[in-house]
């Protein structure tokens, strides 16, 4: 089994989130440019008011309430890469001792069909596909060149319950990249964060500098929390 293959798995949570940083930025920076620009060009229409703060927490309060319907889904997302990794790392382990003990077993074999299946699987969670499934049941043919071999039954039931541990994992994963909560509520969601902007946008800040900095702050973290929302939705 290739070594690197755990470790490129569990930094795949670390890499989405980057991603979804970098991405909210990117989106944030225009929109603080253009409420420069409208600043300059005095196209701001409204005077700022207790209103606003309402706006903008009812904002965060909505895509909050959000959020925390579907955090349970991204803490489970971030101990999948590791638990995945340690039942193959575990079947890796076991398989060894099997072949010290029984020698006609083709470790070798197996060894290599584990591997594949973790890099499967990385590229099964970033493309949203299926082909590990198909892989993890093959491991069967493993298990029938065990029993002729002659490993006694109980080694090989404890390799099964493994694998059926890893084919659980993978339908919940499916689940995971597949379910949308409420998309009607996403749909308000994205809808409110929009009109919110726009608000802060049209409204005349002053001082200017310090307001547009904050523009710039409020943007990013809404923007951030409805992405998060969104790729949590599929």
């Amino acid at each position: 089994m290739k070594p690197t293959a755990a470790s490129d798995m569990v930094r795949l949570v670390k890499l989405t989130t980057y991603r979804l940083l970098i991405v909210s930025a990117a989106i944030a920076v225009p929109v603080v440019f253009l409420k420069y620009i409208m600043h300059v060009q005095g196209w701001e229409l409204l005077v700022l008011g207790s209103l606003h703060s309402s706006v903008v927490a009812g904002t965060f309060f909505v895509i909050g309430f959000l959020l925390a319907a579907t955090i349970s889904d991204y803490k489970e997302s971030e101990r999948i890469p590791a638990e995945f990794a340690a039942i193959v790392e575990n079947m890796y382990e076991d398989a060894q001792s099997i072949h010290s003990v029984y020698p006609d077993f083709d470790f070798d074999k197996f060894r290599d069909e584990l591997g594949d299946i973790m890099e499967t699987f990385d590229d099964d969670a970033r493309n949203k596909t299926t082909a590990t499934q198909a892989m993890i049941h093959n491991l069967s043919r493993s298990y029938a060149a065990m029993e002729k071999a002659g490993v006694p039954a109980n080694f090989i039931v404890k390799l099964k319950q493994q694998q059926a541990r890893l084919i659980h994992i993978l339908f919940r994963v499916s689940y995971i990249q597949r379910i949308t909560f409420i998309p009607s509520a996403t749909i308000l969601a994205r809808t409110i964060v929009g009109l919110t902007i726009a608000l802060m946008l049209v409204t005349e800040l002053e001082p200017f500098y310090g307001g547009l900095a904050l523009v710039g702050l409020i943007c990013f973290m809404l923007i951030y929390i409805v992405k998060l929302i969104r790729q949590d939705s599929g």
